[in-house]
């Protein structure tokens, strides 16, 4: 399942000024970190559509970056297997990151604000950690975090601090409370920085990868006065410093989206979404409280019928109930045969011998790694 889990998250990691309000960094110096460099395999290369001359606007919006010096911090972004046999894993290309951010802070003068998305933002995360008990760090008035799409949030949810996650090699961070202050842009139900509380339900699952691939880098590009009020949190830590989180709330369920760009008609998308979305919303917040058990058969054993109690009568409105049941029984039916229409027409046609293997494959660990 780890493993599983590992290939998902894996395979996603590769998909101006505005007026600022009190309370927003003004910086002088502007480190970017940003997200995993595109793949050599024309296959994985195709999901991931980021263009490098947009790197220095990473998280622009949420700072006050008008007259800022930006820099683009150089480290690998690799995610090996799919950045290339030889590239570098997950953790050794965050470790290389966290060093190259770590000397240009130190070196900056002023006040600093350092973005990141995605990857970039594991860096970020490091980074915090490793000043966090530094007596030679910065002051906390200098220096400013602006993260989005943080990986990290689906890693604490899904693993315990210190689990090395399969394939991508990277440990599980432990909490950290910082002395600085942070932004976090979040999208709904992007899988990394939205993760999903219950990821057993597969619909949930499938919508969230959808977001991964969609949602997760247009957080960094994001404008803040487009989020309503009640969308945005601060918290404050122990140390005095906030967390600044910006939700940015879905229009539409990513997995209809997509349906859309495919051909759904806009009725049957806005059908399709009003259906779905429910269903996919169970896998977020608390779980629901325990149904009330019922009446066992066992405790009816002397009683009249007259006396059962009324839990188990039928509803008085059994009725509307079962036309209710049979409406949403042709609206799902109706939502089949749209799909069924985008897909093609004879069906996907392999070779007749089946798919082609590569020839050496896809080893599970980097050359010369040893399983531990």
């Amino acid at each position: 399942m780890n493993r599983l889990f590992a290939a998902a998250v894996a395979a996603g990691l590769v998909g101006s000024v505005t007026a600022f309000g009190s309370g927003v960094a003004s910086a002088e110096t502007a480190f970017i970190v940003p997200g995993t460099a595109p793949s050599p395999y024309p296959a994985l290369r195709a999901l991931y559509h980021f263009d490098p001359a947009t790197q220095p606007a990473i998280g622009a919006n949420y700072y006050d970056s008008a007259g800022a010096t930006r820099e683009v911090v150089p480290y690998p972004g690799s995610l090996w297997p799919l950045t290339g046999e030889n590239s570098p894993t997950l953790a050794q290309s965050v470790a290389d990151g966290t060093n190259s951010l770590d000397s240009r802070i130190r070196s900056a003068d002023g006040n600093v604000t350092v973005t990141g998305l995605s990857q970039g933002v594991l860096a970020l995360n490091a980074e915090q950690a490793r000043l966090a008990n530094d007596p030679t760090a910065p002051a906390p008035d200098n220096l400013t975090f602006v993260k989005t799409g943080n990986p990290d949030r689906l890693f604490t949810k899904w693993f315990r601090p210190g689990t090395t996650v399969p394939v991508l090699d990277y440990t599980v961070p432990a909490p950290v409370e910082s002395q600085y202050d942070t932004v976090e842009v979040v999208a709904q139900y992007d899988i990394f920085s939205d993760p999903l509380d219950r990821p057993g339900n597969l619909l949930a699952l499938a919508n969230a990868l959808v977001a991964g691939g969609t949602s997760h880098t247009a957080t960094a590009f994001s404008d803040p006065a487009s989020i309503p009020a009640q969308n945005v949190t601060v918290t404050t830590n122990s140390r005095g410093a906030t967390t600044t989180t910006y939700f940015i709330p879905a229009e539409q369920l990513p997995l209809v989206e997509y349906l859309s760009q495919g051909g759904m008609s806009p009725e049957m998308a806005a059908e399709l979404n009003r259906y779905l979305t429910p269903m996919v919303n169970r896998a977020y917040g608390p779980p629901p409280p325990p149904v009330e058990p019922g009446v066992r058969l066992a405790d009816l054993r002397g009683i009249a019928p007259g006396n059962i109690a009324t839990p188990i009568s039928v509803p008085i409105n059994a009725v509307s109930t079962a036309t209710n049941v049979a409406s949403n029984a042709v609206t799902a039916v109706n939502i089949a045969n749209q799909v069924r229409n985008l897909l093609p027409k004879n069906g996907v046609q392999l070779p007749k011998n089946g798919l082609p293997l590569p020839k050496k494959g896809i080893p599970l660990l980097p050359k010369g790694k040893k399983k531990r």
